[in-house]
């Protein structure tokens, strides 16, 4: 009986030994499984994030910590809190094809066009004078009220995506087809630009709009054609402008040449003539007061060279001479052989 008794004094001893180690593991297993979780509450957030921390669904810290920056941090674990990221220091942009029909027109492989554009499969919007057109788009932009993009409305993205669609819409209908397709682009952009920008400040989006870009613009396939036909008159109607303006450079250029040579020439000309008559004119000056002097050797000292000149020009002079009885006689002037010019 005695060795029965301590038999079973040492089973329990055993069983008791036992137990308490198991305790002690059971207890360093549960203080390491609290240690990974509490470890799992870290997390980093990268330079071009901004973070929120969710305790029990509201953002903890106050508000000049409640906003995480770049770096190292920590927070309750999973279902007591939660991480929001945001890409608040990247671009990202947001696409739009409301208004582009099902069938893409500018694709090289499309098929014939459907007779009539198909409402609410064939996106378009209405321009200023009754015409219909499509459009793709394209809006970049920044988290510029992380707390506010984040919690102030349940789908911020999509609330951007429906103001882009109007403002798209409310530009359109100011401008008549031919400047929204073709002559005013840029200005048809800028609207858009401005008006999803005044809109997203109004209802305080959280986000800055960085720009805005075109992606496609065409006229329905149906009428193309036609729209073809325009531009290429008009196109014509550039390229005749262009010549005749160029022609009328060229004419009036040289008009304004000729003028300038012919009156070059006038002014030439009447220096030269205004010359010649002063200096005739101090020549009869001089003569006069001579003539005065002795009328009979001016006169005759004046035939004496205007024979002179008038025989200077010609190469064979005959002079015509009475002798002694009255007889004429032709005698004829041999001019000596001129020197010749250097």
């Amino acid at each position: 009986m005695t060795s029965e008794k301590e038999q079973l004094d040492a089973g329990q001893q055993a069983l008791g030994d036992a137990l308490a180690v198991s305790f002690r593991a059971l207890r360093l297993v549960m203080l390491a499984l609290l240690a990974g979780y509490l470890l799992s509450g870290v997390f980093i957030v990268h330079q071009d994030e901004r973070a929120f921390t969710l305790v029990f669904g509201q953002v903890s810290g106050d508000a000049a910590h409640r906003l995480k920056g770049p770096g190292l941090h920590w927070t309750w674990p999973k279902p007591i809190a939660e991480v929001v990221r945001l890409k608040t220091e990247r671009v990202a942009t947001l696409a739009t094809a409301s208004f582009w029909p099902k069938q893409d027109p500018l694709a090289k492989d499309a098929g014939a066009p459907e007779p009539t554009l198909k409402p609410g499969t064939d996106g378009c919007t209405l321009t200023g004078d009754a015409n219909l057109i499509h459009s793709r788009w394209a809006v970049r932009y920044t988290i510029s009220d992380p707390e506010t993009f984040a919690f102030g409305w349940n789908d911020a993205v999509q609330v951007l995506h429906d103001e882009f669609d109007r403002a798209i819409l409310a530009s359109s209908a100011r401008l008549p087809v031919d400047q929204a397709l073709r002559t005013n682009v840029e200005g048809f952009r800028a609207a858009v630009e401005q008006l999803l920008r005044e809109r997203c400040d109004a209802l305080r989006v959280g986000v800055r709009v960085q720009g805005v870009d075109v992606l496609g613009l065409t006229p329905p396939r149906q009428v193309a054609e036609a729209f073809n036909a325009v531009v290429e008159a008009e196109q014509e109607r550039s390229r005749l402008i262009s010549e005749s303006r160029t022609y009328a450079a060229r004419q009036l250029n040289e008009g304004r040449g000729l003028a300038s040579r012919l009156l070059a020439e006038g002014a030439t000309y009447k220096s030269r003539l205004v010359s010649r008559v002063s200096a005739d004119a101090d020549y009869f000056r001089k003569i006069s007061v001579e003539y005065a002097k002795n009328p009979d050797m001016i006169l005759q000292t004046l035939r004496q060279d205007a024979v002179r000149r008038t025989l200077e020009k010609v190469d064979q002079k005959f002079i015509v001479h009475r002798n002694a009885s009255g007889q004429q006689e032709i005698r004829v002037l041999v001019s000596p052989e001129q020197p010749k010019k250097r």
